[in-house]
């Protein structure tokens, strides 16, 4: 993955869990490091890679609009409209201030390093923005540029922010107006929402006036076609991606019944399952899957409300002619004259069985009536 460090700073400030005071005084505001020092690059690059994977799985969404987002966006978009170094120096200053004042509020919130950055990954122009602590392999020198940054354990990274300008521009900045844009389209940031201290990650997110944002109908569409291409894609797990889609939809469709959300590790389980015991080494190929789900491609969100309209686009099939409608489960529909509902494809005709009782009594008052009739 092509990775571009551009501009790149460590702010700090200081307080204690268990109080609502920030001492000011104590803030450190730093002037832009030199993108060019490697130990900057490592850390950066290191945390925008984490974010999705095991572990830190994210919440996609966008910029609050209901007054309450503090000045942050609005920052960030002067930015995006002219990316220089002084405007992302100015984005820093905005942002750490915001961070300070949330986390004045926030009893359970604490202080720390935030490390801002600005860089191109595969092309695409992000800001991150994430809080940083010294341990397990990164120790900052009183200029807070990291010392080492090599074999970083940031398996829980509880608060940090990542924006996608590409999309951003596309969906705040573009003028045009396509009614037909999907509204998870409009998604252009990721965030951490939970951890340990998931009460103080809550200000974090707040401070920067993000919120949730991705549709339940892209989360359950992208949920089942992405595992199902997971499989497919996969000459191992070819076999089973059938299996796989039928497992997943069941189990959206229980949590959709039950009035649960859906989460990354449930449709984990759930495709898991398709595997036969015999096979279990497979189970190994199913690893990334989560990551798969959670990437900035798929936005699956890390749990998230089921959508029915789709979890029945996915599972029926209807239509209709001037004079009939129908509906069924695809599982339904077979070939053959035991299935419940045989297509022949010769004649052109559906056959259907398993009719309820009830019906059979209607069809069968109307065809008494018609006899009487004549």
């Amino acid at each position: 993955m092509a990775f571009e460090l551009i501009h790149v700073v460590i702010h700090s400030f200081e307080k204690e869990k268990g109080v609502t005071t920030v001492d000011k005084s104590k803030t450190v505001i730093k002037p832009l490091f030199d993108p060019k020092i490697g130990t900057l690059t490592s850390l950066t690059e290191g945390i925008n890679s984490l974010l999705g994977k095991k572990g830190n799985n994210v919440v996609w969404g966008q910029f609050s609009s209901d007054n309450r987002e503090g000045l942050f966006p609005e920052e960030n978009q002067k930015f995006t409209k002219n990316i220089n170094s002084s405007n992302f120096e100015l984005l820093t200053h905005v942002a750490i201030n915001e961070l300070i004042n949330q986390a004045s509020d926030e009893i359970f919130a604490t202080g720390g390093h935030t490390l801002f950055a600005y860089y191109m990954s595969d092309a695409i122009p992000f800001i991150l923005i994430a809080n940083i602590k010294q341990r397990d392999g990164l120790r900052l020198g009183a200029d807070y540029i990291p010392i080492t940054s090599v074999d970083i354990d940031m398996s829980k990274v509880h608060q940090a922010c990542r924006i996608n300008l590409a999309r951003y521009s596309e969906s705040v900045l573009d003028d045009s107006d396509d009614e037909e844009a999907c509204e998870a389209d409009k998604t252009y940031l990721c965030f951490i929402s939970k951890g340990r201290d998931s009460e103080a990650s809550a200000y974090f997110i707040k401070a920067l006036g993000c919120t949730p944002g991705i549709a339940s109908t892209r989360a359950t569409g992208n949920a089942i076609d992405v595992i199902e291409d997971f499989f497919r894609d996969n000459s191992d797990l070819a076999p089973f991606s059938a299996q796989a889609k039928d497992n997943v939809i069941a189990y959206l469709s229980k949590k959709h019944k039950d009035n649960e959300k859906a989460t990354i590790q449930g449709l984990q389980t759930a495709a898991s399952s398709a595997i036969p015991p015999e096979l279990s080494d497979l189970a190994e190929q199913l690893e990334t899957l989560s990551e798969v789900l959670n990437s900035e491609d798929s936005k699956v969100p890390e749990e998230f409300s089921v959508s029915k309209t789709i979890l029945d686009k996915k599972t029926k099939i209807k239509g209709k002619s001037n004079r009939w409608s129908a509906q069924f489960d695809r599982s339904a529909l077979g070939t053959s004259i035991d299935s419940v509902i045989c297509y022949n494809e010769a004649d052109g005709k559906l056959i259907f069985s398993d009719i309820p009782e009830d019906m059979k009594k209607h069809i069968e008052a109307e065809i008494i009536s018609r006899n009487q009739s004549r």
